[in-house]
């Protein structure tokens, strides 16, 4: 529990000059970032052969992975190479929270919004059909 409040403090946070990291944490954070670049790239691949509701939430999906895999690889090479003040782990943090956000808006769209457009569409295309 100490470990994870020295994490937080503002001491740890707003640290200018850590240094780079020492643990293996580190690579499994890189693993991640490539891993998240990688399902960006199948996902808008995927995309193409879905509707339109699905091909957006792929897409939003892919932007989400591809632009925080990115930023997680530029934070992880600053954070290596000691750039002054860009190495804290505050960025980090701002960065996971970013992440969290965006992630839900996505999900959102994904079980929320795109099941009752496709559920307007597909009334809407029944009823078109009937009226003369």
């Amino acid at each position: 529990m100490d470990t994870i409040l020295h994490l937080l403090s503002p001491a740890y946070l707003f640290n200018r000059n850590l240094g780079p990291y020492q643990s293996d944490l580190a690579y499994v954070f890189v693993g991640i970032n490539i891993v998240l670049i990688i399902i960006a790239i199948i996902s808008r691949r995927l995309a193409k052969k879905r509707d339109l509701f699905a091909q957006k939430a792929a897409h939003k999906f892919g932007s989400l992975a591809w632009t925080m895999g990115a930023i997680g690889i530029i934070l992880y090479v600053f954070r290596q190479i000691n750039v002054f003040y860009l190495s804290a782990p505050a960025f980090v943090l701002i960065w996971l929270i970013i992440t969290g956000i965006w992630l839900i808006l996505v999900l959102k769209y994904w079980l929320r919004t795109a099941p009752k457009r496709r559920k307007q569409v597909s009334g809407s295309t029944v009823k078109d059909e009937y009226m003369p």
